[in-house]
């Protein structure tokens, strides 16, 4: 399933805009002269928005390949969505050929002025040596730089790289406290592995009431959470069970009170 970038919900106007709903264009005597860049930008936000119009389908059938186009002209002109979006393309052959390197160049452009979802992306090319040469400490790196702006996805590449050892010291209690953080902003790959951690006793002793809540907070998007869950139920107390619903409808209030807040 494709992520949502942050950055196309700022666009939700412009999208109304080109449908007709809403907005009346300025009068002659409103509208202003734009200095060259800011033109430039805002052409490439018109490029990027035509590209989500088209990777959407909105008005029509999907068409990545006039997406990538869009992107593309976006992206050139510095325009750091259409940079990630372009790469993402790339990294999935969606409307072009599929090209790795080519992906990782997007990426670190779009990485390298501070963008969270391109930084942990890139990430996972270098822990993975696609496009890249393989490199965890690389890897390590781009995915601190994710998590040190709350993205749970980093947050849980780099818990996972922690729990394993991998270009860093493996150290299961760091690596614990981080899952706990993507998992209580609702990122349900954490929730799956803080949830395993909690089964397996990898940061203390084994506590099935907590990783069955994990696991059931997690099925409403992983079918296998689900099925660990269940099995999980297996060799439980229907007093374990009860207090495990219980904790999980609590995190389901602290999590969609925090949704509220953001």
């Amino acid at each position: 399933m494709r992520r949502i970038h942050k950055h196309e919900l700022r666009g939700f106007l412009t999208l109304l805009a080109a449908a007709g709903i809403g907005l009346a264009p300025l009068a002659a005597q409103d509208r202003v002269i734009v200095p060259r860049a800011d033109a430039r930008m805002r052409q490439a936000e018109e490029d990027y928005q035509r590209g989500l119009q088209a990777a959407e389908g909105i008005g029509g059938r999907r068409d990545y390949a006039a997406a990538a186009r869009y992107y593309r002209k976006a992206a050139e002109n510095g325009y750091i969505p259409a940079q990630y979006h372009l790469a993402y393309l790339y990294e999935n052959g969606f409307g072009v050929k599929q090209d790795f390197a080519e992906a990782a160049a997007w990426y670190r452009k779009a990485a390298d002025q501070g963008d969270a979802e391109s930084q942990n992306n890139l990430g996972v090319l270098y822990s993975t040596g696609q496009g890249v040469s393989l490199d965890d400490v690389e890897a390590v790196r781009l995915y601190r730089l994710a998590a040190s702006q709350k993205d749970p996805e980093g947050i849980t590449n780099l818990a996972s790289m922690r729990l394993k050892g991998r270009g860093v010291a493996r150290d299961p209690n760091q690596a614990f406290e981080l899952y706990m953080k993507a998992a209580a902003r609702g990122y349900s790959v954490a929730q799956t592995d803080l949830a395993i951690m909690y089964a397996n006793g990898d940061a203390g002793k084994p506590d099935h009431v907590k990783a069955y809540a994990w696991l059931d907070l997690a099925a409403a998007e992983i079918s296998h959470a689900s099925e660990v869950r269940d099995n999980l139920a297996k060799v439980m107390t229907s007093t374990q069970l009860a207090q495990a619903w219980k904790f999980a409808d609590q995190k389901r209030r602290e999590i969609a009170g925090k949704d509220g807040r953001r």
